[in-house]
């Protein structure tokens, strides 16, 4: 069984010339999108190293599977890492060493040193990714791109890479049952050249979360759509007959119980019984109710009527969609 250590580049040569002498007990791969720094002048001067130069394609995602996919040994232990010094290669052995009992290693970072804004940018992502993928829930760090795993635990197949955060499409193609390890580093300062951080990065983060998410928020926010037109149907239909609160209550009840029939059956795809999930959705309907009303009510206050009843619609979506995951729908084996 042999070490590999995959790292995708682009314009990191002089991080290059020092990280390599670093990693001369692993054997390497260098997948670089066709850098034209001297990346292939001091890849070469190391025997253990094997550079892929990509001339077609672009993205850190992209790279790294091709450069797993070159691994002949279906029993070989992988580590992907950047090469600007932000990944301790120190820790390396601690990742091989996991791997014999561990299916995958992921870093976990216990420094972030890194400008405010950026902090901002990976915690508000890392929130937003653990309740759209209840699978990486457990998972301290999901932005993370310091990891390892056994290549015969991960479905290489599956796996349809976006941008930059690559971590995620490996976790959600691991076999079932294989055992996840932490291992804590502290991230460092890149030495060389400058972040590829942008804003088609964040795009592309968002269209790789919507993919392992399987577009459920989207389906649930149609769903919820087709409940106003519901609402809003039954309130015209009973309006002459009954007392106007009567009405709203069983036109918002009709509305709650519809979406939760679609839901149930479309967006998370009868993942767990109804006996269970209709309780505790209507629980999380009522409460995002309480939630827009609450808040279009205060805004409302200050600023103009429809702009703070909107804010509360989506403030309440978001609210509805994340107990829906996590709480109405909750499966214990995701």
């Amino acid at each position: 069984m042999k070490n590999y250590v995959v790292i995708p580049t682009y314009k990191e040569a002089e991080n290059l010339r020092e990280l390599l002498p670093l990693l001369k007990d692993f054997n390497v791969i260098i997948v670089d999108d066709n850098s034209n720094d001297g990346t292939a002048q001091i890849c070469g001067g190391f025997k253990n190293v094997k550079l892929i130069v990509r001339k077609n394609e672009r993205g850190l995602a992209s790279a790294v599977l091709s450069g797993v996919k070159t691994i002949t040994d279906k029993q070989a232990k992988v580590v992907v890492m950047d090469a600007d010094f932000q990944h301790d290669p120190k820790k390396l052995p601690e990742f091989f060493k996991s791997l014999d009992e561990y299916g995958f290693a992921y870093g976990s970072r216990k420094t972030l040193k890194m400008p405010f804004y950026r902090k901002v940018i990976s915690k508000t992502a890392e929130s937003i990714v653990k309740v759209l993928i209840p699978k990486i829930r457990e998972i301290d760090d999901p932005m993370s791109g310091y990891f390892g795993f056994r290549l015969d635990r991960v479905n290489l197949k599956g796996i349809k890479p976006i941008g930059y955060k690559i971590m995620l499409a490996f976790i959600m193609n691991l076999d079932k049952g294989a055992k996840i390890k932490k291992i804590e580093y502290e991230f460092g300062e890149r030495k060389f050249g400058s972040s590829k951080l942008s804003f088609n990065v964040m795009l592309d983060l968002l269209r790789q979360v919507l993919r392992l998410n399987d577009y459920r928020i989207i389906i649930f926010g149609l769903v919820g759509l087709s409940g106003v037109f519901v609402n809003e149907g039954v309130a015209f239909l009973l309006h002459a007959y009954l007392p106007l609160y009567i009405v709203f209550i069983i036109s918002a009840e009709t509305s709650i119980l519809t979406n939760f029939i679609l839901n149930h059956n479309f967006t998370f795809k009868r993942r767990v019984k109804l006996r269970k999930a209709l309780p505790r959705y209507n629980l999380v309907a009522l409460a995002g109710l309480s939630i827009n009303v609450l808040i279009a009510l205060y805004l409302s206050l200050f600023i103009e009527y429809l702009l703070a009843n909107f804010i509360g619609i989506i403030v309440a979506f978001a609210f509805n969609y994340a107990l829906s995951e996590i709480f109405a729908w909750k499966n214990s084996a995701i």
